[in-house]
């Protein structure tokens, strides 16, 4: 059993092919926006929907910003993104947010929460604190590219 916000079971499902209807009946309770969820149960989400084919991102320009560095940090502890995660688009949204919007703490949430899902699809171990650092940590590293780009900027001008 997990508890989980509506939106992130959404989320899961649009990443694995089925709308919310048809995983209804792993929620086992709704208070709200917190959704008490069944993941053992045969309606979870646990893996795409056979046959679904998850649309691939267009190649992308090399990007720059608080996903990119978390990206980087997460693949020096040989974490890196699969074809059926969320992992690709939620760094862009990090990049995209920039450094000043991921650094509000339901940003940092929201991020904690995708990576504590992935862990546990992944059947690795999650610390709260630890991935906490690292979003912070990633935002500190993307913090400085931006005044080393600004320079480096300055200097052509």
């Amino acid at each position: 059993m997990i508890v989980s916000s509506r939106r992130n079971l959404a989320e899961r499902c649009l990443e694995r092919g089925y709308s919310l209807d048809q995983v209804m009946p792993c929620v086992i309770a709704q208070d709200g926006d917190e959704w008490t969820i069944d993941v053992d149960h045969p309606a979870y989400p646990r893996h795409p929907k056979p046959g679904f084919e998850p649309p691939q991102p267009a190649p992308a320009a090399p990007s720059h910003g608080p996903g990119t560095e978390l990206s980087k940090l997460l693949k020096r502890f040989g974490i890196e993104p699969t074809p059926t995660c969320v992992c690709r688009a939620k760094a862009a949204q990090m990049d995209a947010w920039g450094v000043e919007e991921c650094s509000k703490p339901e940003r940092i949430e929201e991020v904690v929460g995708v990576m504590r899902e992935e862990a546990k699809d992944r059947g690795l171990p999650f610390v709260d604190t630890a991935a906490r650092l690292l979003v912070r940590r990633a935002i500190a590293n993307a913090r400085k590219a931006e005044a080393r780009r600004a320079r480096g900027s300055q200097r052509h001008d």
